[in-house]
């Protein structure tokens, strides 16, 4: 788990880092209780050691949500103001010393949304369970219903598993389109690529309305600029900041093209000083000979007589640059001072994310061959750790199995508890970890890691757990069990979409839910008969 952990760690300081909060951490928190359901459903005996695997499914489903939930809160809350809501802006310490209840955490506009859209996967996600239960009652119609299941003997229970099929293979191909459709989402979002055609588009729509392409393109610019301030505020690595540079610089490029295209009236693919002219008459700036003149040199870098498309973009840039330096003093001063005041108040949020000595740019020709190093030992760190996980997942099936033996407990129960801290352990405290950054941001990250685990755990170890009911001749006597995993997310899913702000209480209520989540199973399958 620790190697699953520092490689997920080493990801973050490459381009796919957006993604591993909401997709490689859950991906690969999720192989080792993956691993566990598999090998718990093979074997001799594998309808009894199928306990184990509902055990570790639930159990780390309910976990991830619930405890780490709490621990997020806890190390992530700071200080409220007069009106609730948590003081992030600061320049005093954000959670004075001893402050429990009067303290809490929230997200902000950005991160209220991505969290919401992260707890409504988990419901969707949640569908297959029905699927399969739905199977489950109709089969269990046939010998007396579900109370009537803790009497039958084993062949009748067996027998069970066969019009369960069906239903375990639709379930099946549920859990494989909602993986897929969750993967295209967290891709598409992150990667945008209908962005640049949007941007392309303002631009033009803005020259065609007569304000010119400075205009157009600086809002374009002053875009480019938040973002790569944001990845520094928010832990990106300085390599990682340059390649976002990098792309916002072909963005720009992209956007500035076709007007490069309209200037160069030769068609040379460069542009000599009349045609500079033309761009400045059309910025309704017109130039003098004189002025013309010190711009072509400006732009000019290479100092070749003709100005490539590269030193247009450069030269564009460079002069929306200052033409923004030169606005009014009294506004320029003003906008200084808060920016000062901005970075004073948000200094503590500016994170960034340590890379190894061994990776340090300094070591490298290139960021390209930086980014590849790193990702070279990213994929060995996760490749490696996966293989020990499953090797390993074997033996602890059959560890909790005995375990449940000994002591005259159902493996249901062992596995509950036990095998999510065995798991996951590298996940809880990677969320108590992002938190303790106490930023909205850091806790944006912590929440949609907790809720991409559950994400995983309903799709990519539902669909394992499905897989061997279709396959292997078993079935499905899991109510109380399915009954217990989606009460527990149905409380988390208000919990992500209901309350912006989360304070102790809210953090203590989620808690709850993990020792209600036994209590229900037991209430159910002891005092209601339902096995």
């Amino acid at each position: 788990c620790n190697m699953i952990s520092d490689g997920a760690e080493l990801l973050m300081l490459t381009p796919y880092s957006k993604l591993v909060g909401a997709v490689i951490l859950p991906i690969l928190g999720a192989v080792p209780d993956g691993a566990i359901v598999l090998f718990s459903g093979i074997g001799a005996n594998a309808q009894t050691n199928l306990d184990v695997g509902v055990g570790a499914l639930a159990g780390s489903t309910v976990m991830l949500i619930t405890i780490p939930w709490f621990l997020a809160i806890y190390g992530g809350r700071v200080d409220l103001d007069s009106n609730g809501q948590p003081k992030y802006a600061t320049k005093k310490k954000r959670l004075t010393e001893g402050n429990l209840w009067d303290a809490g955490v929230c997200t902000g506009e950005t991160g209220t949304v991505v969290v919401r859209n992260m707890a409504y996967w988990m419901a969707v996600t949640s569908i297959p369970y029905l699927v399969i239960e739905v199977g489950a009652l109709i089969a269990e119609a046939e010998n007396g219903g579900i109370l009537n299941q803790q009497n039958l003997d084993d062949v009748t229970l067996e027998s069970e598993g066969s019009p369960e099929r069906v239903y375990a293979i639709v379930g099946t191909l549920m859990t494989i389109g909602f993986f897929l459709a969750y993967l295209k989402y967290q891709n598409d979002r992150t990667s945008s690529p209908s962005v640049a055609s949007k941007q392309v588009r303002a631009v033009q729509n803005t020259v065609s309305g007569g304000q010119g392409l400075v205009a157009a393109v600086r809002p374009l610019l002053e875009a480019m600029e938040k973002q790569e301030q944001e990845m520094s505020q928010t832990g990106a690595s300085q390599s990682l900041i340059q390649a976002e540079s990098k792309r916002s610089m072909t963005m720009l490029q992209n956007v500035l093209r076709p007007f490069f295209s309209k200037y160069d009236v030769d068609g040379s693919g460069t542009l000599e000083t009349s045609e500079l002219g033309r761009v400045f008459m059309d910025l309704n700036e017109p130039k003098s000979a004189h002025e013309l003149e010190a711009l072509f040199k400006n732009f000019d870098t290479d100092q070749s007589g003709e100005i490539s498309f590269v030193e247009f973009c450069d030269g564009v840039r460079s002069y929306i640059g200052k033409k923004k330096a030169n606005e009014s003093a009294a506004v320029d001063r003003t906008s200084s001072r808060v920016e000062e005041e901005s970075k004073e108040d948000d200094g503590d949020e500016s994170e960034e994310e340590e890379c190894p000595d061994e990776f340090a740019q300094e070591k490298f020709k290139t960021i390209e061959e930086q980014q590849a190093a790193i990702k070279r030992s990213a994929a060995y760190l996760c490749g490696v750790g996966t293989i020990v996980v499953l090797i390993f997942s074997d033996p602890i099936s059959d560890v909790l199995t005995a375990i449940g033996e000994r002591i005259g407990v159902n493996a249901f129960y062992v596995a509950f508890v036990v095998a999510p801290l065995i798991t996951n352990g590298s996940e809880l405290m990677a969320s108590y970890t992002f938190a303790q950054k106490k930023t909205m941001k850091s806790m944006t990250v912590a929440y949609e890691q907790l809720l991409g685990a559950a994400v995983m755990n309903n799709t990519y170890c539902l669909f394992i757990f499905l897989i061997l009911i279709a396959t292997q001749g078993l079935y499905w006597n899991y109510t109380a069990e399915v009954i217990a995993i989606l009460l527990a997310e149905l409380c988390v899913f208000v919990v992500a979409t209901q309350f912006k702000v989360h304070t102790m209480k809210t953090a203590l209520a989620v808690l709850a839910i993990y020792p209600a989540t036994i209590l229900v199973v037991w209430m159910l399958e002891t005092l209601a008969g339902i096995s």
